[in-house]
């Protein structure tokens, strides 16, 4: 597809460093992107210099306009309609709701990228979500929004494994790298007519926004809920418990035994190989840990420190 008339004016709404492959792709691939909409600037690093989200500064790299409203409610910042007089938006990861007269503005109507597979994990967090499920598919939708939280007509689908160990961090990757090429294909077969939107059926399972507090281990559940609850949390809000010596989080693990004859978070024993931790189904065996303050080290380097001891119940 070229930038001429068969090209719609389009705008892209998106924000995180998961949404900026797919800005790109839209670009390269000859759509006609008039700008740009983001999250407002953030303060970011240790400093908290406030700076703009990572899709605005690749767009204001590469010349795009962009804006940043702080409210779409608000008739100001929808300011951008009347400026670029989208008859596409394109949503990647934007991260608020769009009001009605967004949604109804564009011709040819407004499009999200979902990282599930639709009608499963609607919402904000499908990825986290889907790994600490212990799913083993999922992948990315295309969909016409509508005033739900993504309920609209599904027109394309792209399954993706999950891997055995795999991370929220490897496979947002893995969405990043598929999901452009992935977009590009549906957007045209949408707009060409070859793909036409399909209604989701009303049921569906929910991905909400995580909390810090959602890290917290589960070592009451099974061993397998841990270690899929280690990797959903990596790397944010981060697998964590209490302690005697504070919180820790724990950046890898494994489900080690079957069976544990102890009180769910007790720390059966301490060794180079890994802390053991008794679940409410099996062993939970922790490789890696960091200390409040500290960096992830591996067990053997945690052990010849400051340590909780066996027996501790971990909560």
């Amino acid at each position: 597809m070229t930038n001429d008339a068969h090209s719609p004016r389009t705008v892209f709404m998106g924000s995180p460093d998961f949404a900026v492959p797919f800005l790109e792709a839209l670009v390269s691939g000859g759509f006609d992107v008039r700008g740009v909409v983001t999250q407002p600037d953030r303060p970011r690093g240790r400093g908290q210099e406030v700076s703009p989200v990572p899709v605005k500064r690749w767009a204001l790299d590469h010349g795009i306009s962009a804006v940043s409203p702080l409210s779409l409610r608000d008739p100001r910042g929808r300011e951008f309609l009347d400026r670029w007089e989208p008859e596409l938006i394109v949503v990647v990861a934007y991260g608020k709701i769009l009001p009605v007269e967004i949604l109804n503005f564009p011709a040819r109507g407004c499009v999200n990228v979902h990282a599930s597979l639709l009608p499963a994990y609607r919402g904000a967090s499908p990825i986290v979500w889907a790994i600490r499920n212990g799913e083993h598919v999922t992948g990315l939708s295309l969909m016409c929004l509508d005033r739900g939280m993504d309920t609209g007509p599904v027109f394309a689908k792209l399954e993706i494994p999950v891997e055995a160990r795999e991370t929220t961090l490897s496979l947002t990757a893995k969405m990043m790298d598929q999901g452009p090429d992935f977009m590009l294909e549906g957007l045209r077969g949408y707009l060409s007519g070859r793909l036409v939107p399909v209604p989701q059926p009303p049921e569906g399972t929910l991905a909400p926004l995580l909390s810090k507090e959602d890290g917290r281990i589960p070592f009451s559940g099974p061993a397998v809920g841990v270690d899929s609850h280690v990797r959903a949390m990596n790397p944010w809000p981060g697998a964590f418990f209490s302690s005697s010596i504070g919180t820790v989080k724990v950046g890898e693990g494994r489900v080690l035994a079957p069976v544990a004859n102890a009180v769910p978070g007790t720390v059966l024993s301490l060794s180079p190989e890994g802390v053991d931790v008794a679940c409410g189904e099996g062993v939970f065996r922790i490789l890696a840990l960091q200390r409040e303050g500290g960096r992830m080290i591996p067990v053997a380097e945690f052990i010849s420190g400051r340590r909780f001891k066996p027996g501790e119940v971990l909560s």
